[in-house]
């Protein structure tokens, strides 16, 4: 066993509050406009288009987007990212025939650039405000996109208000020219590869949503139709629980997933181990799950940890697991030569910061100690995220 220490300027402190807005969070991603100079030029020179001193909200809550909304003979107007994020939905340009289409589980809307007529679910519906370009950024109608997929929309001329609601039905996240919607209600999972395409219906994950969740997918190393999806739900008063779960995809359907439930404390789980397998957890049981559902190791975290309790999993490596149980709150390395545990905080800390792993119980008993990575020489390293002072200390553990 090699210890070694080194210290670093801090560069957050304590745990960062949750913060999740249904409807507006994860990735959107968004193909560069482009246009003919000549046709914006014109577009900009119209002299019916103004710049409306509108306020615009949400569901109750004032938003503000990008550029103020655009007043255009009579109909407001949102840049297409916007509309998108607000709604909840994937909007991206066309520049091949100048279209916009806008998609969202059970419902594709496509309109070209100053039509007069677009498309639900491929049947025509006249418009009554066209897709517009004003200084080289398309702005789409906010009534006709938004009541195109079931949301409210309310002008107050007194308050100069644009007022959009939407039933929260879905949580809305992705990665990397993906995008996936979790029904809170269902749990019906809809998945787009890429971004843009037709949301699909590739299973029901068996959640029972309480109140502020996110949901993120992962692309499984060296695969093509492999995901994990994780899904976490905060709840409580003040925000003390949390359901995660997580879910195996392969090719258009979940084939595993699990849940696990953590009080006060709760790190992010790994998503996947040295070789690229996923990691699936309910707090006591460890599944290493290949691409095709098929376990390749299982581990029991209580008795490896001595802890019954519910455990995070920081890591799977070769030859370690780095775990931490949720209410004791000291982070575990397990070495699985032979499945011995040491507890990381007396191998790295004394004095005062010693005394706080072991004492402390606000806001959560047990260390402040943060994985930051394998070295390349297979030695770990660590960081103390100390409540005394803004130097963090780093420290190497090398398995023997």
């Amino acid at each position: 066993m090699n210890i070694s220490r080194g210290t670093s300027r801090r560069t957050s402190r304590g745990i960062s509050a949750k913060i999740a807005m249904i409807g507006l969070a994860a990735i959107l991603s968004i193909t560069p406009l482009a246009y003919s100079s000549a046709s914006t030029a014109a577009a900009a020179a119209s002299s019916s288009t103004t710049q409306s001193n509108i306020k615009l909200v949400f569901n109750g809550q004032e938003y503000s987007p990008s550029s103020a909304p655009l007043l255009h003979k009579g109909a407001f107007y949102l840049p297409l990212r916007d509309i998108g994020e607000l709604l909840g939905s994937v909007v991206f340009w066309n520049a091949k025939d100048h279209s916009v289409t806008m998609t969202y589980p059970n419902r594709i809307v496509k309109v070209k650039l100053n039509a007069s007529s677009a498309t639900v679910n491929e049947a025509a519906v006249k418009l009554n405000a066209p897709v517009i370009v004003r200084n080289g950024r398309t702005f789409v109608p906010i009534r006709f996109f938004s009541e195109a997929i079931g949301a409210g929309v309310e002008w107050n001329a007194a308050k100069k208000t644009v007022s959009l609601s939407q039933q929260p039905i879905y949580v809305k996240g992705g990665s990397v020219n993906t995008t996936i919607w979790l029904n809170k209600n269902t749990g019906d999972v809809y998945f787009a590869y890429p971004f843009e395409t037709k949301p699909k219906r590739i299973g029901q994950l068996n959640t029972d949503i309480k109140e502020l969740a996110s949901i993120n997918v992962y692309s499984m190393p060296g695969t093509q139709q492999s995901y994990v999806l994780t899904v976490e739900d905060n709840y409580g008063e003040p925000h003390v629980h949390t359901n995660v779960y997580t879910a195996l995809m392969n090719g258009d359907e979940i084939i595993r997933q699990s849940k696990a439930y953590y009080f006060q404390r709760y790190e992010k789980n790994a998503v996947f181990d040295h070789d690229g397998n996923a990691v699936l957890t309910d707090g006591k049981l460890l599944s290493i799950v290949d691409a095709e559902g098929q376990i390749v190791e299982e581990y029991d975290l209580p008795q490896l940890t001595g802890k019954d309790e519910n455990h995070s999993v920081l890591a799977a490596g070769s030859s370690y697991l780095l775990i931490r149980p949720n209410l004791s709150g000291h982070l575990t390395l397990i070495d699985l030569k032979d499945n011995s545990a040491t507890l990381l905080y007396q191998q790295f800390l004394s004095g005062q910061e010693r005394e706080y792993a072991e004492l402390n119980d606000v806001p959560y008993h047990g260390d402040q100690l943060v994985f930051l990575g394998e070295n390349v020489d297979g030695s770990l390293q660590f960081e103390n995220r100390s409540p005394f002072n803004a130097n963090n200390q780093k420290y190497t553990f090398k398995l023997n």
